[in-house]
């Protein structure tokens, strides 16, 4: 299948296919999206806000426009999703959401609640409602143009944490980590509802991706727990280590985002999970630059796990010398089409 905007988009299918499998067809996976003129055009993750919401059919013309003006480099591909800001499953349970357009992102307001009191329930109205009535608007567009994504639902800790706080929730893994266990499982079967209802809109061989770009043929979603940068690892297996693994189990392709150097204590753990394909990196705002975290990724990948990074393409070649092409997506930050050009050229050498 090729895209409007991506006429090669089959053999990037191809390549993708091919990580999930530790394997390469001609090269590695690497997405290099660049703007066509001297800088990114306003609007690639723009919040969906209510506003938005009510004009979905104007933001929808904006972001083919976008598309228009990108530069769509190596396996990088048009794709599209209702951005409603992180975590947002927990606003489809009755969280006050509020948005910020500039920083095109959202929270969530915490509540004062017993958590043996709270049962989460999804409102069949309100935001989950729209934002079903969105996806299906833009799954319906999507069709031979661009790829259609699920939003950032979140998972796990994270979403406790949406509800009550994570100061709250500290607290209550020291005084109530039964009711952790118990509300982990209950959103976990919201959630399996939610992304059923999004995932069977989309076109045929849309396949999925989200927010991650990490484009697979089947189900696939970014896990992620942010929250475990507060606790130990002892905690962290005995809390949230098995709900992960529900996660893994039910999805077809799982990936893991593993945010900021604190988070690093869990690899052990994490690479324990069968059936978790791959480790999406991200060292986070004043950490150590790629070298020094190559002997990591190195791990992830000794255990038999894909790799995702993101690289300005000055690092590849950190990640020609420590690492192998078989198993990973390079996500270059690339300034015009030449740069994207080049790395994607400079990978394919790499590969072979």
């Amino acid at each position: 299948m090729n895209l409007k905007y991506k006429a090669d988009w089959n053999k990037s299918q191809a390549r993708f296919t091919a990580f999930w499998e530790q394997e390469i067809v001609d090269r590695a996976v690497v997405l290099a999206m660049a703007p066509k003129g001297k800088s990114f055009p306003p609007g690639w993750c723009r919040i969906l806000d209510e506003e938005a919401q009510n004009s979905i059919e104007t933001v929808a013309g904006k972001m083919e426009q976008l598309f228009d003006n990108l530069y769509f480099a190596g396996d990088a591909y048009p794709m599209w999703y209702p951005n409603l800001g992180p975590g947002v499953l927990t606003a489809f349970t009755g969280s006050r959401i509020f948005y910020d357009v500039n920083k095109s992102t959202s929270w969530q307001a915490h509540s004062m609640l017993s958590l043996e009191n709270y049962h989460p329930q999804l409102e069949a109205d309100g935001l989950w409602a729209k934002t079903l009535e969105i996806n299906k608007f833009i799954s319906r567009l999507a069709a031979g143009k661009f790829i259609a994504g699920i939003c950032d639902l979140g998972t796990g800790a994270d979403l406790i944490s949406n509800v009550i706080g994570p100061e709250a929730l500290c607290m209550e893994i020291m005084d109530n980590p039964e009711q952790i266990k118990r509300l982990l499982k209950e959103f976990f079967e919201i959630w399996k509802t939610c992304y059923s209802a999004l995932y069977k809109e989309f076109p045929e061989g849309n396949g999925s991706c989200c927010w991650l770009q990490t484009w697979a043929p089947g189900t696939s979603y970014p896990l992620q727990n942010d929250f475990s940068c507060m606790v130990s690892e002892q905690t962290f297996r005995e809390l949230f280590l098995e709900d992960l693994k529900s996660y893994c189990d039910w999805l077809e392709y799982p990936v893991y985002h593993l945010d900021g150097a604190n988070a690093t204590r869990h690899l052990d753990a994490l690479l324990e999970i069968k059936n978790l394909r791959a480790i999406q990196w991200t060292a986070g705002a004043g950490a150590a630059a790629l070298p020094a975290w190559i002997p990591m990724l190195r791990r992830i990948q000794d255990a038999g796990k894909g790799v995702f990074i993101y690289v300005h393409p000055h690092e590849l070649d950190y990640v020609i010398e420590g690492l192998r092409p078989e198993g990973i997506v390079l996500h270059v930050f690339a300034d015009s089409p030449e740069t994207a050009d080049m790395a994607v050229a400079k990978v394919a050498r790499w590969s072979k």
